[in-house]
């Protein structure tokens, strides 16, 4: 049986359970999700130090405020489609308050066979609609890594979302040190800047191919932070650039193309924004492959709408 791969729920079991031995005020919290969010080892290593609330999520949110509040660092481990409970405490406890809570949300964009109910789309929505909230996405297992680090020093109510599956081990040469609101330059190259979120740097990295086959030159940034944006990277991509686009595993309404058409509207530039998101909807139950497709956010659909609209503009 071949060696299955980490899992980005891997990743983030390996990693608390390491801040942890160095971090004695760490705490972590699940809600009725010790094996979904891999806080089983955490647990049996750190028994006093782990809490399962049972499906309360709402509670779960006040509970980590008020220990963060008594100086100590929780960590609450939950689905991106179930932290929705817990919009008003976040709202609140955690960030009237500007307490450092991390929310560490699993299964953020589409996660396909566990259903309609499950997918996780509207956290950059609801998240970066409160104040005081700074919401990162990492490109692969290394960046998960980082930001939990980040996160744990940050001081501050923190959101990190990392996809369903298997973590992605490419582009381990990039790895620049996490800074408040800060972007990653990946690739600088001519006429279209594809500003990815999270897992659509994987889908960026494609789309680069397929516009090189039409002899179309991409460049790529890695968003990292999607509150706050980094201006400077979307002023950079605008001035750079005949077109921008954003791309991210979170519905239109609400999500990262929008905190960037707002500033990118301010800009004056001749370059062209296109957001790739997904549909203002609620996505059936499916397989993630074709959910992709069919909301029009994987390589080919966003390659052939990059190449319909730089016709447009010629």
């Amino acid at each position: 049986k071949p060696k299955e791969e980490a899992t980005y729920t891997d990743i983030f079991a390996k990693t608390i359970c390491e801040l942890a031995q160095t971090h004695e005020k760490l705490i972590t919290i699940t809600a009725a999700m010790m094996d979904g969010c891999g806080l089983k080892g955490f647990a049996k290593r750190f028994p006093d130090r782990f809490f399962d609330v049972g499906i309360a999520e709402e509670h779960a949110v006040t509970f980590a405020c008020g220990l963060a509040a008594g100086g100590f660092h929780p960590f609450f481990a939950v689905y991106s489609s179930f932290l929705q409970r817990g919009y008003d405490q976040i709202l609140h406890d955690m960030c009237m308050q500007n307490l450092p809570v991390t929310l560490m949300l699993d299964r953020a964009g589409l996660v396909g066979n566990d259903g309609e109910t499950h997918q996780g789309i509207f956290d950059l929505s609801y998240l970066s609609s409160i104040p005081n909230m700074h919401i990162m996405a990492p490109k692969n297992k290394w960046e998960l890594s980082d930001m939990m680090k980040y996160a744990l020093v940050m001081d501050a109510p923190v959101a990190v979302r990392y996809p369903r599956g298997e973590a992605y081990s490419g582009l381990k040469e990039f790895r620049a040190p996490v800074e408040l609101g800060k972007a990653e330059l990946l690739y600088a190259e001519g006429e279209v800047c594809l500003l990815a979120v999270g897992s659509m740097v994987v889908t960026a990295l494609a789309v680069r191919e397929l516009l090189k086959e039409y002899g179309i030159d991409c460049s790529i940034v890695n968003a990292r932070f999607v509150k706050p944006i980094d201006e400077k990277a979307v002023e950079w991509a605008a001035r750079n650039h005949r077109m921008v686009v954003t791309m991210e595993e979170n519905v239109s309404s609400g999500g990262f193309g929008e905190k960037v058409r707002e500033y990118f509207d301010t800009l004056e530039t001749e370059s062209v924004l296109m957001n790739v998101a997904l549909p203002d909807d609620y996505v059936e139950h499916g397989n993630v492959d074709l959910l992709r497709h069919e909301t029009g956010i994987d390589a080919e659909s966003i390659t052939s709408r990059i190449r319909k609209e730089m016709v447009d503009l010629l």
